[in-house]
C-alpha cells in the first residue's frame, strides 16, 4: 500500500516536472518573441526619434535664420525710425521757427491794422462828408418863428415833441411857432430855460414824429475836427456851413440885444453862422450833434469866431428842464481873473496857469469853506485849472449843487487843499 502511494507521488512529480518544463519552454518562446518585438519597436522608435530630431534641428536652423532675418529687419526699421525721428526733429525746429516768424508777421499785421484803424479815425476826423451829414440832421432841424418871421433855429431833441434852442431866441416871445424841414407848423410852449447856459426847451403841441439826431460826446472833441452847422440864418432856411473846431471849454461874455452874459462850456468853431442860426445844431463827421450854436463875434470886433454850447452841457441842462422845469446851476461863489505875466513875476509862480480869486461872495460856499481873495486856484478835483474857462466848464459839466469839490490853491507861498460844497447860482 505504501509502495502504491509512493509510486503515485512519483508519477505526480514526473507529470509536474514535465508540465513545468513545457511551461518553461513555452514561456521562453514568448519572451523571445517579446524581445524580438521590443527590438523592432525600439528600432522604429529610434528611427522616429531620429526623424523628429532631424526635423527639430532643421526647424531650429530655419527659426534661427528667420530670427536673424527679423533682427536684421528690426535693425533696419530702427535705423529708419531714428532717421525719421531726426527728420521730425528738424521739421519741428523748422515749424517752431516758422511759428515764430508767423507770430512776428501776425504782430506786424495787428500793428498795421491798428495803424490803419487809427489812420481811418484820423481821416474821418479830418474829413467830413458834408452832404451826407446834412442828410442825417437837416430833417430834425427846425425854424423858430414869432409867427411872422424866423427868429432862430432849433432841433428835435427826442420822440416826445421836445425841441432845443437857444434861450435868447425865445426870450420875450409871447407866441412861438416851430416849422419843420417838411414845412409842418406847430405852436410850441416854452418848457423852461437856463439863462446861464443859454439853453431852452420847447414843447410842440403837434408832435411831428421826427426821429431825433444822435447826440455826441463833446468830451472827445479834438481841435481841428471838422464840423457843420445847419440852420436858418437871416431867414435863409436849411442853410449848411462847414468849418473846424477852433478850441473847447471856452468861457466867454456873450452880448444879447444890449445885455451880456458869461457862458461856460463853449465850443469855438469857424463855420460861418449869422443871426437866425442861434439854436441850430453843430454836428461832427459822424452826424452826431456835439453843440448848440448860440453866438458869433461880429466883424466889427473880429471874424471867424463862433460859439456853441457843448453837447454834454446842454444835455444836462435840457434833461433837467424837461424833468423838473429848471436847472440848478452849480456855483462856488468866487469871482476870478486870469493870471497876468506881472503876477507870475511878482509872486514867483513859475507859470501863468491857474486863476486868481478876485472876490469871494459873502455867505457863498467858497466863503464858508475858507477861500480868500488873492488865493490862486490851480486844480479842481485833481484836474488842472489853467484859466477861468477850465474852472467854470468843469463845474458846469461835472458838478451839481450839493456835490463836494476839492480845490488846490496857492496862498502866498503855501499850497493847500480845500473842500467846497457846491451851491446853486441864484
Amino acid at each position: 500500500m505504501a509502495n502504491k502511494v509512493i509510486i503515485g507521488i512519483l508519477v505526480l512529480l514526473v507529470l509536474l516536472a514535465g508540465g513545468t518544463g513545457y511551461y518553461s519552454y513555452t514561456l521562453n518562446e514568448r519572451i523571445d518573441n517579446l524581445n524580438e518585438q521590443l527590438g523592432v519597436f525600439q528600432t522604429e522608435q529610434t528611427t522616429r526619434v531620429n526623424t523628429v530630431s532631424e526635423d527639430l534641428a532643421r526647424m531650429r536652423e530655419e527659426t534661427s535664420r528667420g530670427i536673424s532675418s527679423l533682427e536684421g529687419q528690426i535693425e533696419e526699421s530702427q535705423a529708419g525710425i531714428d532717421a525719421l525721428e531726426a527728420e521730425l526733429g528738424e521739421t519741428g525746429a523748422r515749424i517752431a521757427t516758422a511759428e515764430s516768424e508767423i507770430g512776428g508777421i501776425t504782430a506786424q499785421v495787428e500793428q498795421m491794422g491798428e495803424r490803419i484803424s487809427s489812420a481811418e479815425t484820423e481821416i474821418s476826423q479830418s474829413v467830413i462828408d458834408a452832404s451826407e451829414v446834412y442828410e442825417k440832421i437837416s430833417r430834425a432841424t427846425v425854424r423858430i418863428s414869432n409867427g411872422a418871421s424866423t427868429v432862430g433855429s432849433g432841433f428835435i431833441y427826442d420822440g416826445e415833441g421836445n425841441v432845443i434852442t437857444a434861450s435868447h431866441v425865445v426870450k420875450g416871445l409871447t407866441e412861438v411857432y416851430v416849422v419843420t424841414y417838411e414845412g409842418l407848423v406847430s405852436r410850441a410852449s416854452k418848457v423852461s430855460s437856463c439863462q446861464f447856459s443859454d439853453v431852452a426847451v420847447l414843447k410842440l403841441e403837434d408832435n411831428p414824429g421826427i426821429e431825433p439826431p444822435p447826440m455826441g460826446d463833446s468830451s472827445t472833441i479834438r481841435i481841428g475836427e471838422p464840423v457843420i452847422a445847419v440852420g436858418s440864418p437871416l431867414d435863409l432856411r436849411d442853410t449848411l456851413t462847414a468849418g473846424i473846431i477852433s478850441q473847447v471849454n471856452r468861457f466867454a461874455e456873450i452880448g444879447y440885444n444890449g445885455d451880456s452874459l458869461w457862458v461856460a462850456n463853449l465850443l469855438q468853431f469857424d463855420a460861418a453862422v449869422n443871426a437866425g442860426n442861434s439854436g441850430c445844431p453843430l454836428a461832427n463827421a459822424e452826424g452826431e450833434i456835439i453843440g448848440l450854436v448860440i453866438a458869433r463875434i461880429y466883424p466889427t470886433e473880429g471874424d471867424g469866431i463862433y460859439y456853441a454850447v457843448a453837447a454834454n452841457k446842454f444835455k444836462r441842462v435840457a434833461d433837467a428842464l424837461i424833468a423838473k422845469g429848471s436847472f440848478d446851476y452849480p456855483w462856488v461863489g468866487v469871482a476870478v481873473t486870469e493870471i497876468t505875466p506881472e503876477m507870475v513875476e511878482d509872486r514867483g509862480l513859475g507859470n501863468a496857469n491857474g486863476v486868481l480869486v478876485a472876490d469871494v461872495f459873502i455867505g457863498s460856499p467858497a466863503h464858508t469853506a475858507g477861500i480868500l481873495a488873492d488865493d490862486i486856484i490851480t486844480a479842481i478835483d485833481g484836474v488842472p485849472v489853467r484859466n477861468s474857462a477850465d474852472l467854470t466848464s468843469y463845474l458846469g459839466e461835472y458838478k451839481s449843487p450839493g456835490d463836494a469839490c476839492l480845490l488846490d490853491i496857492v496862498r502866498g507861498a503855501i499850497k493847500r487843499e480845500i473842500t467846497v460844497e457846491v451851491g446853486t447860482r441864484e
